[in-house]
């Protein structure tokens, strides 16, 4: 069971993750590589909300939500609990520790990052 130090670490981690979620985009913006979410991104999401859950090990058994959104072309901080409609994504404290670990790894090639959750909410709300 997680316990409240967890619940503080989550949001660091998440805080961490989205600069450099951000900073791939800042870098890539134009590279094919992954120019499609970007313009996703920069096109149709203004002021969209996403949800996040954070699990453990169980990704039917989060323990922290926070609510993002999107603002001038970046992913931003909104809320902590769980106040987006959706859960849009679901990640790993593993995953954002990685991140968090080595964030030149994942800016330095985006592939590394998981788009997809952002890429799949977009696409379906276009």
């Amino acid at each position: 069971m997680k316990n409240e130090q967890d619940n503080h670490d989550s949001y660091a981690l998440i805080m961490g993750a989205l600069d450099v979620f951000n900073a791939a985009m800042d870098k890539y913006r134009e590279k094919p590589v992954i120019k499609n979410i970007v313009s996703l991104v920069d096109e149709q999401a203004e002021g969209r909300k996403l949800g996040v859950a954070v699990y453990a090990d169980d990704p039917d058994s989060p323990f922290d939500y926070f609510t993002l959104r999107l603002h001038n072309k970046r992913l931003e901080f909104d809320s902590r609990g769980k106040d987006a409609p959706d859960v849009d994504w679901k990640v790993s404290t593993d995953y954002l520790e990685s991140i968090n670990a080595d964030p030149e790894k994942y800016i330095d090639n985006p592939l590394k990052l998981d788009f997809d959750w952002l890429k799949n909410r977009l696409q379906d709300a276009a």
